[in-house]
């Protein structure tokens, strides 16, 4: 637990790391609530270990940096059309828009970005804005655990 939330400190540009030290929380909780036993605990901490190593493994061969890859599987999860197309078009609008954390204004451009981006893939309105504010939400504050 330790270990993963130290990574994940170390590693706060990455959102998947924040994922994991988020999941590896509930694991511990589920732990000290006594909802699972010592055994069930290491061996979801070491299968999240694993999807990450899983993880780093496909973003290399994608050649995507942390954040794209980030955003590349949240679509692909979501069952997105042409999950690498729109992250290279969200992956445009984080280029264009480098300040968003510092700036209100950029912040709703590069989010109007992502939304035109996800909703060129899918027509379905409420999939795009769950997707746009899980993304953010997660992007925003990685700082949060």
């Amino acid at each position: 637990m330790k270990s993963i939330e130290r990574t994940a400190e170390e590693n706060s540009e990455d959102p998947f790391l924040i994922a994991m030290a988020d999941q590896a929380k509930l694991v511990q909780a589920s732990f000290e609530n006594r909802q699972c036993s010592a055994e069930d605990a290491v061996e979801a901490l070491l299968k999240e270990i694993e999807n990450n190593e899983a993880r780093k493994k496909e973003q290399a061969e994608k050649g995507f940096d942390g954040l794209t890859f980030f955003v590349y599987r949240t679509l692909l999860d979501a069952n997105i059309d042409n999950p690498e197309e729109v992250t290279l078009k969200i992956k445009g609008a984080f280029i264009e828009y480098p300040n968003w954390k510092g700036s209100d204004r950029s912040l709703r451009e590069l989010r109007n970005q992502v939304t035109f981006a996800i909703c060129a893939a899918t027509e379905d309105l409420d999939q795009v804005t769950e997707l746009v504010d899980d993304l953010f939400q997660i992007l925003e504050d990685p700082n949060r655990h």
